[in-house]
């Protein structure tokens, strides 16, 4: 391929020396090439110093429309600042890349506030910062800055992107509080996942307009319609004793695959687990022996915590761990298989067919019936708070009684 000459390059005289050195040290072989950094050096002192695109200035361009990055596109974009009190008036100053900041004056702080939401709509609209665009940002963010889980990130992006639809691909400072609102009412389902679907919108849409993405927060006076349902179906105590006596059955078969979905069903009963604590659970968290079984990571700081493992279930435990290298996974399956294993077996042990999460409940009422407080259970279950335990779990009425029980304990004469 014949090199250009520099006249044909209108980026400036460095950029073409430096073009015209590298060709000359391909010709001559990979010996010549170490002049080539001291060209692109020069390159970048000289972008540098003018404020042009070197050689060293480029960047990960993401797959956005037109090639350009989220990081250029940033700092292409003007920037708006305040309002803010100047004297008796008000003031906002546009900043633009490479030009004078613009200040503008207005009698008062309504005018300026409005002036400036105007501004960076039309800002957001121009440079073309689509919903898609911003969920993907929010997505690092969740995973870089909060460190949530993975499952927990692709459970908000479905939710995000069923309740945008077609709007995915708008700019998102186009989506106005009334579209906002058709959106979220557009929505099908159980109420509960409707909510859930708002609150995770609220918080994405705060984060974008805490970013310049949008200059205003759409849904923020957007109420949930109709009722959450708090907790969740559960066995009673004669019930939970033919799930577990089902579990302990099938545990105790010939068959590996049985064995293992029977040891695992069990678990969110004897230990008060998450699906996600079951599934994620490794060789190397059942430790002292089989004694303590440790949950490393979970939702919150509270869900961090080691638990005792009954001594009926500890061979249990150490079977499934048998033969395994510390980080493999003790169960080996997903929450889908789990929830799935659940509902048969409570069909098998003819008791009513609960989530994972109702055998989580079952335990926590268990828990209270046998005289633990509100505290101790709700840290067992990894709560960050009591009331967390009983809006969706356990049944306040039996802390009551309990605390009934030891009142009268403490009167009766000696």
């Amino acid at each position: 391929m014949a090199a250009q000459s520099a006249d044909q390059f209108p980026t400036g005289d460095a950029l073409a020396t430096a073009l015209a050195a590298i060709a000359a040290a391909a010709a001559k072989g990979p010996e010549a090439l170490a002049g080539v950094n001291k060209a692109l050096a020069s390159v970048g002192q000289a972008g540098d110093a003018s404020g042009a695109t070197s050689l060293c200035d480029t960047s990960i361009v993401d797959d956005v429309p037109g090639g350009v990055s989220t990081t250029e596109r940033d700092k292409d974009m003007p920037k708006i600042d305040g309002p803010y009190a100047h004297g008796k008036r008000f003031r906002i100053r546009v900043r633009e890349r490479g030009k004078p900041a613009k200040v503008i004056s207005f009698a008062t702080e309504i005018d300026a506030k409005a002036e400036a939401r105007r501004l960076r709509r039309e800002i957001a609209r121009q440079h073309g910062i689509t919903v898609q665009q911003a969920i993907n940002t929010y997505t690092d963010h969740m995973k870089k800055d909060r460190g949530l889980k993975d499952r927990s990130i692709e459970t908000t992006v479905y939710r995000l992107t069923r309740l945008f639809g077609r709007a995915i691909d708008q700019p998102i400072a186009t989506i106005t509080p009334a579209k906002a609102k058709e959106l979220y009412l557009g929505l099908t389902g159980a109420v509960d996942s409707r909510m859930n679907t708002l609150a995770e919108a609220k918080t994405f849409f705060q984060f974008a307009k805490a970013r310049g993405m949008t200059p205003v927060h759409p849904l923020e006076g957007v109420k949930g319609e109709g009722r959450r349902h708090y907790g969740k179906a559960k066995l009673s105590r004669d019930e939970a004793r033919k799930f577990l006596a089902k579990c302990l059955e099938l545990a105790g078969s010939g068959r590996e695959k049985q064995r293992v979905a029977a040891v695992a069903a069990a678990m969110p009963l004897v230990f008060g687990l998450r699906a996600s604590e079951v599934t994620e659970r490794q060789v190397r968290d059942l430790d002292d022996q089989g004694a303590i079984l440790r949950v490393t990571r979970a939702k919150s700081r509270a869900g961090i915590r080691s638990l005792q493992v009954p001594d009926w279930f500890k061979p249990h435990l150490q079977a499934l761990a048998a033969n395994k290298q510390p980080h493999d996974l003790l169960v080996g399956h997903d929450r889908t298989w789990l929830h799935r294993h659940v509902g048969q077996i409570c069909e098998a042990a003819g008791v009513p067919k609960v989530p994972t999460h109702g055998l989580r409940g079952t335990h926590s009422d268990l828990a209270l019936v046998a005289a633990s407080t509100p505290l101790a259970v709700s840290q067992a279950l990894g709560h960050e708070s009591v009331s967390t335990t009983f809006k969706h779990y356990a049944d306040e009425n039996l802390a009551e009684q309990n605390d009934h029980q030891r009142a009268t304990a403490a009167l009766v004469p000696n």
